[in-house]
């Protein structure tokens, strides 16, 4: 015969909640309705917890989009195969183009509060700034660094602000390409 289980803290044995099923529960919200459709309230009812359990594995709402953001962009860097350093830049930026076209909403977040950009985006940036820095000489004040970033971060907003997306990824990389092609041309001269 079992025993009722009354009110109060659950057994730890119940307790499955964590950080990481938090945010995958968060994350799909977000790319789909944007940061103000995010509430502990509503995460909380979907994982079966109560709000203040979401909250003591995920933080406040600006850690926790933190953790979405590097979620989302984590793992950028990875499956790169080899080429010239404008193959390369061109493939770390196509696979940052595409999550972020999926995860816009986020992007937005850190444009509007620069604090939400963790470690995986600041790689990026990183890597990008090595490939443009030997693309474009030296260039001391990253400025193919920014205009990249600029171009990729301006199409992703521009692709998703309607909610209809036309444009793809190929026209992005149509665009990138015309630029990197640019660039590289200034190296072998």
């Amino acid at each position: 015969m079992t025993t009722a289980r009354g009110a109060g803290r659950p057994r730890k044995s119940d307790q499955t909640l964590s950080k990481q099923a938090v945010i995958a529960a968060a994350l799909p919200i977000v790319q789909k309705e944007g940061v103000d459709a995010l509430s502990f309230r509503a995460l909380a009812e979907q994982l079966g917890v109560t709000p203040m359990a979401v909250t003591y594995h995920s933080g406040g709402k600006k850690e926790l989009l933190a953790d979405l953001v590097e979620a989302a962009f984590d793992g950028t860097l990875e499956d790169r195969d080899g080429g010239n350093i404008a193959q390369q830049a061109r493939l770390i930026l196509s696979q940052y183009c595409a999550r972020a076209l999926v995860n816009a909403h986020l992007l937005r977040a850190v444009l509007a509060d620069l604090s939400l950009m963790g470690p995986a985006l600041v790689q990026i940036t990183e890597k990008l700034g090595e490939f443009t820095k030997e693309l474009n000489d030296g260039d001391e004040g990253d400025v193919l660094l920014h205009l990249l970033v600029d171009y990729t971060h301006g199409f992703v907003l521009s692709a998703t602000a309607n909610g209809e997306n036309p444009l793809t990824t190929d026209d992005f990389l149509r665009g990138l390409d015309w630029i990197l092609d640019r660039a590289d041309k200034q190296t072998e001269h």
